[in-house]
């Protein structure tokens, strides 16, 4: 088995073209493959289980509300990125003192919002009618109103500790993201079978459970980096400084719009089908998402260190190597598209065998799922290669575009011309025209900028 692993691998990296730089992609590419493709497999597991445990009507009122807690990861206002970024080209340089000045400033930020987000969750959550503003049965209030104040209760704690992610996106070593999360998943599963025996159908127990698993996995792993691997960056204090802080937030700000543009996409969906549905087709929606999303999470495995690859490239001044690795991207997203057509044409087969008769997903919803992903995919190369660059301007400016007009469309298509799930998915499709079409221009041009493409 390690002799076929480590063929497979040597055939990978020679094909990506072996510099050290590559070869630190390649490895946490395969690092991430593996422990993602357990997250995979543990999340599949999970979905029948909790189904089971709370019924597909609160597993689908789970989700809106999950969808609804993700829009909380928007209040770092774009540090998280601008770290990324700007910790990638410290590392580039070799400049630990400035690697220590990002970390510190950064995390002051964080502690001072999350204190924030704590205190209005005391103050506000339960003066909230969440039944309501779900669309679901006032019977669920008192159990709404526990459970939310728990998840940003927990979530508070959580955005603290999410400044490993982008230090290890910056170390180009996403695998060790993709462990933190395997190991979450895997607590949150031994936490379901625990509560499917000894339990009753509760969505506070779920939330304690899910939630309180990726809370400690992160604290763990977060304070083992900080401790025993990078302990230069705490050794001394670095001061936060108005410079820094510029420097981080200048760029951050712009992904804090693009991050948005993308939460109205993807997160408001399960909002707007549980509103003007009924909870039980966010239960459709997901269940075809999770299934076609495993493309997604291959692709997304193979680009996680691409974002900071380019930054360091660029730093370099290696043009070629962009290039090169752009034209091989786009290879293996042709050959996940074809994958994913045939697991289209079985898909009844896998839904029955994976959550027997439970519900029925149509086909329209798989197919409206399947042109979400592969066009998400497409338009990620392009936009990682460019947020590796810090180009994000122009992306700026088209995230004010999606953020303004996704809902009135998603709501046109789906409700006004009754195209149900699939008029969400087709809206998601067309609101997508910076990854469809302006970044891959914008991806030509700084090439052509760079005399690395033909005039």
């Amino acid at each position: 088995m390690i002799k076929r692993y480590n063929t497979v691998k040597v055939f990978i990296q020679s094909y990506f073209e072996g510099n050290s730089r590559t070869n630190l992609l390649v490895k946490n590419v395969f690092s991430s493959l593996i422990l993602r493709g357990l997250g995979t497999a543990i999340n599949f597991l999970f979905v029948p289980l909790v189904i089971n445990f709370v019924n597909a009507e609160r597993y689908g009122i789970w989700l809106t509300l999950s969808s609804v807690l993700t829009w909380f990861t928007l209040l770092d206002i774009g540090f998280g990125n601008g770290l990324r970024n700007k910790f990638s080209e410290a590392v580039a340089l070799d400049d630990i003192k400035e690697q220590r000045k990002l970390v510190h400033t950064t995390a002051a930020v964080l502690i001072l919002i999350s204190a924030l987000i704590f205190t209005l969750n005391i103050i506000f959550t339960n003066q909230i009618k969440w039944d309501e503003f779900l669309g679901v049965d006032v019977s669920y209030r008192t159990e709404l109103q526990q459970l939310v104040f728990l998840l940003i209760s927990f979530f508070s704690l959580q955005f603290i500790f999410q400044i490993y992610n982008p230090i290890q996106y910056a170390l180009q070593k996403p695998a060790m993201i993709a462990r933190t999360i395997l190991v979450g998943n895997a607590l949150g599963l031994i936490g379901i079978l625990y509560l499917r025996e000894f339990s009753e159908p509760s969505l506070f127990n779920l939330g304690f459970v899910v939630m309180g698993s990726n809370v400690l996995s992160i604290f763990l792993f977060t304070a083992y980096f900080f401790i025993f691997q990078r302990r230069d960056l705490i050794q001394k204090i670095e001061r936060p400084t108005l410079d820094t802080l510029g420097s981080i937030f200048s760029l951050g700000i712009k992904f804090f719009f693009l991050n948005i543009a993308y939460m109205v996409q993807f997160q408001t969906s399960n909002f707007l089908i549980s509103k003007y549905f009924t909870p039980e087709k966010v239960t459709e929606f997901n269940i075809a998402f999770k299934l076609f999303s495993v493309a997604s999470l291959i692709f997304g495995i193979i680009l996680s260190p691409v974002w900071s690859s380019v930054t360091n490239a660029q730093v370099n001044n290696d043009y070629r190597w962009i290039k090169k690795l752009i034209n091989k991207l786009l290879l293996i997203w042709g050959v996940i598209a074809i994958g994913s057509i045939i697991v289209l044409l079985i898909a009844p087969t896998i839904y029955n065998l994976w959550i027997g008769e439970i519900i029925t997903i149509p086909f329209i919803t798989s197919l409206g799922v399947l042109l979400i992903v592969l066009s998400n995919c497409f338009s990620e190369i392009f936009i990682s290669v460019l947020n590796g660059m810090g180009k994000v301007n122009l992306q700026f400016y088209i995230s004010i575009f999606v953020i303004i007009f996704f809902v009135p469309i998603a709501y046109y298509l789906s409700v006004e011309l009754s195209y149900g799930i699939f008029g969400i998915c087709m809206a998601i499709v067309i609101t997508n025209v910076n990854g469809l079409i302006v970044a891959p221009y914008q991806v030509y041009v700084e090439m052509r900028k760079n005399r690395k493409l033909p005039a």
